[in-house]
């Protein structure tokens, strides 16, 4: 079974998120005491913070968002309806704004026949929808969210689980992402093959498997991993 991440991996969620981020703070301008030019900055600072947060099982996911909101409306009286409406602003322009990369699409193509599978962390009904938006969906036979699991990656607990629905030893799987930490690093703790998607190119060299591209995909099962 090949598992990928989803933001950052086959959806571009960086970018949607930061121009999301300048609309939310033009609908809520006289509210943020912010400049808007370091609002997407603010924005991921906070999400990052209470999304990690609720990966480890700490807060619920509703719960998170809400202490985002009041993170960057600094205004921790605000009450649940008060947050909720205006991270619905948030995520109504998000998610019309989230793109798969151009890569995504026809590096699944070429795996038809491989079984794939999805491990990420974000909600369930939230990340089936960007799939589903992007034409992505129907590649994915498992698809494992950190609520199935209790708990997010980097915890062993949801690879583990994935594995499980997959009806496969980790040892004969492999994960891709972004994530050096959430995706590379964890993965390769329970056994399962990892492979660092740097988009970038500009990571340190590790001892695994790395591509900048998911089109170098097709290349690395062909020669590197044959077994799968």
């Amino acid at each position: 079974m090949i598992f990928f991440d989803i933001d950052g991996t086959l959806i571009d969620h960086a970018r949607a998120s930061a121009a999301a981020s300048l609309r939310l703070f033009d609908h809520f301008a006289r509210e943020i005491p912010f400049p808007r030019e370091q609002f997407p900055v603010i924005w991921e600072t906070a999400l990052m913070k209470h999304f990690d947060r609720f990966c480890r099982g700490e807060v619920s996911i509703w719960e998170q968002r809400r202490a985002r909101i009041r993170d960057v409306f600094a205004n921790p009286a605000f009450t649940e309806p008060q947050c909720d409406a205006r991270y619905r602003v948030f995520i109504s322009h998000y998610e019309s704004l989230t793109r798969a990369y151009p890569d995504a699409a026809p590096a699944l193509a070429k795996l038809v026949g491989k079984r794939l599978g999805i491990i990420s962390n974000g909600a369930r009904e939230q990340q089936v929808g960007k799939l589903k938006r992007a034409g992505l969906l129907h590649h994915f036979s498992v698809m494992v969210f950190s609520e199935d699991a209790g708990l997010g990656k980097p915890a062993p607990a949801i690879f583990l689980e994935a594995c499980r629905r997959a009806v496969e030893d980790p040892e004969s799987c492999i994960h891709i992402g972004d994530d050096l930490t959430c995706d590379i690093e964890a993965s390769q703790a329970v056994g399962i093959t990892p492979i660092w998607l740097d988009r970038t190119g500009t990571g340190d060299a590790l001892p695994v498997v790395t591509i900048t591209s998911l089109a170098e995909l097709t290349d690395i099962f062909d020669t590197k991993l044959c077994f799968v």
